[in-house]
C-alpha cells in the first residue's frame, strides 16, 4: 500500500486493510460504466471484472491498481497481457500488455490520479518486459482521448462505431522512468 496526498494506492486488490475487497472495487466499476457508457453488466464485456482475481492477479505479470481515499475507491486501472482479438490488430501478448478499466470518479478528476495510476501501470509493465502497451477508448467519454494522446499514445484504429471505440498504443522502447513524486495527485 502507497499513500501521496491522502490516496491510498493498492498494487494488488488482495492486500490487507483499509476495508477494501475485490466486491467494493466491482461495485465501482459497473457503477463508473454505467455513468460512462449507459449500460449494466454484459457478459461477454465485463467478464474480468467478474473475475477481478483470475484476470489480474492471479497471473504474474497483470496486476490492478486501485486508488482510495480513505474508505472510498475513487481510480482504478486494470494491467494484463494483450489478450483479446480485435480485427485488424494484431499483438504478441508475451511483449505487449493492455490497459483495461481506467476509471476515475467524477469527483476526482484532474487532479492526477489518472496520470499517477497511468504512470505506476507503465513502470510496472517495463518491469514484467513489455515493450507495448494496446488500450482502447471512446470518444464520447469526456477528456479520454485528450489524456490518452497527452501520455504519448498514438491511435492506430478508428472503428467509428456507435461507441466511438478508438484503438491506441505507446511503445516502452528506451529510457522510460517511473518518478512517484513527478506525478503526485493534487486533492482538495
Amino acid at each position: 500500500i502507497k499513500y501521496y496526498s491522502g490516496v491510498v494506492f493498492i498494487i494488488r486488490i488482495r492486500t490487507p486493510g483499509r476495508g477494501l475487497t475485490p466486491e467494493s472495487v466491482r461495485e465501482f466499476l459497473f457503477r463508473m460504466i454505467k455513468r460512462e457508457f449507459g449500460f449494466d453488466y454484459i457478459p461477454e464485456y465485463h467478464m474480468d471484472i467478474v473475475n477481478l482475481e483470475e484476470y489480474y492477479l492471479e497471473p504474474e505479470r497483470n496486476t490492478f491498481l486501485v486508488a482510495c481515499l480513505g474508505e472510498r475507491v475513487v481510480g482504478t486501472l486494470g494491467l494484463r497481457a494483450y489478450d483479446r482479438e480485435f480485427r485488424g490488430l494484431n499483438y504478441d501478448p508475451e511483449s505487449t500488455a493492455s490497459l483495461w478499466r481506467v476509471f476515475v470518479h467524477e469527483d476526482y478528476r484532474r487532479m492526477g490520479i489518472a496520470s499517477y495510476l497511468v504512470g505506476l501501470a507503465e513502470y510496472i509493465a517495463m518491469e514484467n518486459d513489455y515493450t507495448d502497451i494496446y488500450l482502447h477508448t471512446h470518444k464520447h467519454v469526456e477528456g479520454a482521448l485528450d489524456f490518452w494522446l497527452s501520455r504519448g499514445y498514438r491511435i492506430v484504429m478508428d472503428t467509428g462505431n456507435e461507441l466511438g471505440t478508438v484503438h491506441m498504443e505507446k511503445s516502452l522502447k528506451g529510457p522510460v522512468e517511473w518518478n512517484r513524486y513527478s506525478s503526485e495527485p493534487v486533492l482538495p
